[in-house]
C-alpha cells in the first residue's frame, strides 16, 4: 500500500534509541509478564483526601523507562487500542496482529479493510495525522486504562475513535461505597513541548466550565447507544446529568487528565477548585497526571506499530 515505518525515514528518526520491532516488544512484555499499562505506569503519589472545594488527585509517573520497557509499553497500548478499534469483528484484530507481529504486509484488498479502522486516529504512512492529534490520543488512552479497572466503575467507554471528533473526552459513572451512583465528566490534556503545564490545564478547565453542559447533553442523547450497562439505575442516573450538571448537584463532578514528558509540579491542580466555582462539594473534583519522560518517542513507536502491516 505505501512506505512502512521501516522504509519510512522520517518516521524511524522518530523512534530514537527504543526502535524495537512490534515482536520484539510483545516478546518482552510476555516474557516479564508485564501486560497492562499498570506494569510500566505504577501509581506513584495519591492525594485521597475529599474535601470541599479541593481536588483530590494521583500521579503515574516514568523517568527511567529502558528501550524495552518503552517499546513494550508502546505494544501493549497500541494493541488495546487495535483490540477497541476493530470492535466485534476480532479477526479484522487477529490479521492485524498477526501480520504486525511476523513483520508482513496484508495483501491487497483487505489492507485497506485493516487501514479504514487504523486512518480515522492514526492516518496512514502516506497520509500522516498530525503530531499532535497522536500525542493527544495516546493521552486519552493513558487516561482509560489508568481508570477503567478501579471495582467502582460501572460505565466507562473507550476513547472516541476519531481523533478530530467533537465532544467531551470522557466520561464515568461509578459507584460510591455507600450505592450510590456518581458522574464525572473527564477533560484531557497533554503537553509534549516547552510550555507551562499551567496553561495545558487552565485550557482543560475552561473547556470544563464553559462546554461541559454542550458535553454533558451530547453523552445523554446517545447513552444507550454505546453503554454496555442500561440498567434502570444507571439510566436514572443519565436522566438527571443535564439539571445537576448546570447546577453543580452532587450527582455530577469533574477529572482532568495531564499527559506530558515534563516533570510534575508539587500540586498540578491547586487552581481547579476557583476554576470551577458550582463543583465545590467533596468528592467532586479529581485529577490524574501522567509524566513519562520518552512520552513522544511511546507515541511514535505507536503509531509505528500499528502503521507495520500496512
Amino acid at each position: 500500500m505505501s512506505l512502512s515505518s521501516e522504509q519510512n525515514p522520517v518516521e524511524m528518526a522518530g523512534t530514537g534509541s527504543t526502535g524495537l520491532t512490534p515482536a520484539q516488544a510483545e516478546a518482552f512484555a510476555h516474557a516479564n509478564n508485564r501486560l497492562t499499562i499498570h506494569d510500566y505506569l505504577p501509581r506513584t503519589f495519591h492525594d485521597g483526601s475529599a474535601a470541599a472545594g479541593k481536588c483530590e488527585w494521583s500521579s503515574h509517573v516514568a523517568i527511567d523507562l529502558t528501550a524495552d520497557e518503552s517499546g513494550a509499553l508502546a505494544w501493549v497500548l497500541t494493541d488495546t487500542i487495535m483490540r477497541a478499534r476493530f470492535g466485534p469483528a476480532t479477526h479484522l484484530h487477529d490479521t492485524w496482529q498477526q501480520h504486525t507481529l511476523a513483520g508482513t504486509k496484508i495483501p491487497p484488498p483487505h489492507d485497506r479493510v485493516i487501514a479504514s479502522f487504523i486512518e480515522p486516529v492514526f492516518g496512514l504512512p502516506n497520509v500522516k495525522k498530525s503530531d499532535d492529534h497522536l500525542h493527544g490520543h495516546v493521552g486519552e488512552w493513558f487516561w482509560h486504562l489508568l481508570t477503567k479497572d478501579n471495582p467502582a466503575v460501572r460505565v466507562q467507554l473507550d476513547p472516541k475513535g476519531d481523533v478530530t471528533d467533537a465532544g467531551g473526552d470522557g466520561f464515568s459513572i461509578y459507584e460510591m461505597s455507600t450505592g450510590e451512583l456518581r458522574f464525572r465528566l473527564w477533560e484531557s490534556k497533554k503537553n509534549t513541548g516547552k510550555g507551562s503545564l499551567s496553561v495545558s490545564l487552565n485550557k482543560a478547565y475552561k473547556q470544563l466550565a464553559e462546554d461541559g453542559q454542550r458535553y454533558v447533553a451530547k453523552i445523554v442523547g446517545t447513552f444507550e447507544q454505546v453503554s454496555n450497562d442500561t440498567s434502570d439505575e444507571v439510566l436514572a442516573l443519565v436522566t438527571e446529568l443535564p439539571a445537576a450538571w448546570v447546577q453543580g448537584d452532587e450527582l455530577v463532578g469533574a477529572g482532568v487528565m495531564l499527559a506530558t514528558h515534563q516533570s510534575l509540579p508539587t500540586t498540578p491542580f491547586n487552581k481547579m477548585a476557583s476554576k470551577l466555582p458550582l463543583l465545590n462539594k467533596p468528592g467532586q473534583l479529581r485529577g490524574l497526571a501522567t509524566s513519562i519522560s520518552c512520552y513522544i518517542e511511546i507515541a511514535t513507536m505507536v503509531r509505528r506499530y500499528a502503521w507495520t502491516a500496512l
